[in-house]
């Protein structure tokens, strides 16, 4: 990563923070939810008035010769009729709850889209603190391998060790240089996956910090739970529509039609009800498939709610053994600063090398560092849970 893009990321750390919204995203990502919106809000109103009826209009004009005639004769008619139903045994009703509930769900799923990548965006920004945090541990880490390679190399040429330990030494070296390329490189890796999401440069969109959610808020905002139920109400209002398909239906019609001819104009008018009834075979199979599917659907919720428990539980574990290993870091850190007071005096007085405070200076920064690392950690889960939900409702 060069100085500059560096430079930029640390300043990032330091800025004021806020949380991503729709307009962090790219604008072929906006447009795209955009167009679906308007593309849900089309198709409901579409649903919705589907069950009106529609007006059907036809003309035509034919021009006649017989054979005993010289010239050819001109007729023409036009009509227009229209054919209502105005019950349908609960079915108009459940068709317009239908429009309503396709909406919904549609809109949650696209929520859910939109949360997805909000969710991977935050996820990279903060993975992007970790690398940093990291690289810096393994700057620490580096030190103390010098350190120890030294004192290595010297008990080696004073025959107080083996090539063995002074090799093991160098491979550790090494392997902390390798370290730090690879974690270099995931940066770079990391920031070109941002920039499939997002216009905007990663040092300007610092995130506000995920606050805790609780279990009953995050079932209850849960959008996986809330589609599962819509489509458990959805199963249900399609099993409605399809029993009051073979119900009794009432329907209005009304016509009228116009016709011409060289012998008479004529104009007829027409009107009335209608009730039907169909007779079907397969009626009973349906009806049953369409139970069957509303039970499969409720059931299908009931799984649901119970998947976003054990979600919200596997988080809430990681986040608690995340926050064990901070308090172990912590222990650590007192240690070291005990440890580090012995060791300055010691070095001051001449009766420890200098070698053993820098050892423990890095060692406690380092630990200091996987504090903040953890935190970040804890921070990631809480994205997870965070965009599992509805946002703009919760």
């Amino acid at each position: 990563m060069s100085r500059a893009r560096v430079a930029a990321f640390i300043l990032f750390l330091c800025a004021p923070a806020f949380a991503l919204d729709r307009s962090h995203l790219s604008e072929d990502i906006q447009s795209a939810i955009a167009h679906k919106e308007a593309a849900i809000e089309a198709g409901r109103k579409r649903l919705k008035y589907d069950f009106v009826g529609d007006i059907r209009l036809s003309g035509s004009v034919t021009e006649n010769k017989n054979s005993n005639a010289e010239e050819w004769s001109r007729s023409g008619q036009a009509s227009a009729n229209f054919s209502q139903d105005i019950f349908r045994s609960g079915g108009i009703i459940a068709s317009i709850d239908y429009a309503e509930l396709w909406a919904r769900a549609a809109r949650i799923q696209l929520i859910q889209e939109r949360n997805g990548y909000l969710q991977n965006l935050a996820t990279l920004l903060l993975q992007l603190r970790q690398d940093q945090i990291r690289l810096k541990q393994n700057e620490l880490n580096a030190k103390n391998a010098e350190i120890a390679l030294l004192i290595k190399q010297k008990q080696y040429e004073a025959g107080e060790t083996d090539i063995t330990q002074l090799n093991d030494a160098l491979q550790a070296k090494n392997n902390l240089q390798k370290a730090r390329l690879d974690l270099q490189n995931q940066s770079l890796s990391r920031f070109d996956e941002i920039a499939k999401l997002t216009s905007l440069k990663p040092e300007t969109i610092p995130l506000a910090p995920f606050e805790r959610i609780g279990e009953g808020e995050f079932i209850d905002g849960s959008l996986a739970a809330r589609l599962a139920k819509i489509q458990s109400e959805t199963a249900r209002t399609q099993q409605t529509i399809t029993l009051s398909s073979y119900l009794p239906t009432l329907s209005a019609s009304a016509g009228a039609s116009y016709s011409h001819s060289e012998a008479i104009d004529r104009e007829s008018y027409n009107y009335g009800l209608s009730l039907s009834m169909p007779l079907s075979l397969t009626e009973g199979w349906a009806i049953e498939e369409k139970k069957l599917e509303a039970l499969r659907a409720k059931s299908q919720e009931r799984t649901t709610v119970e998947e976003v428990k054990r979600i919200y539980a596997q988080s809430k574990n990681a986040i608690e053994a995340t926050q064990k290993n901070i308090e172990v870091s912590k222990e650590n850190i007192a240690l070291y600063d005990s440890l580090i007071r012995v060791a300055r005096a010691q070095t001051q007085s001449g009766d420890r090398s200098r070698f053993d405070l820098q050892t423990l200076e890095n060692s406690r920064q380092s630990d200091q560092l996987e504090i903040e690392s953890s935190g970040i950690a804890v921070q990631i889960e809480l994205a997870k849970l965070y965009y599992a939900i509805d946002m703009e409702t919760k």
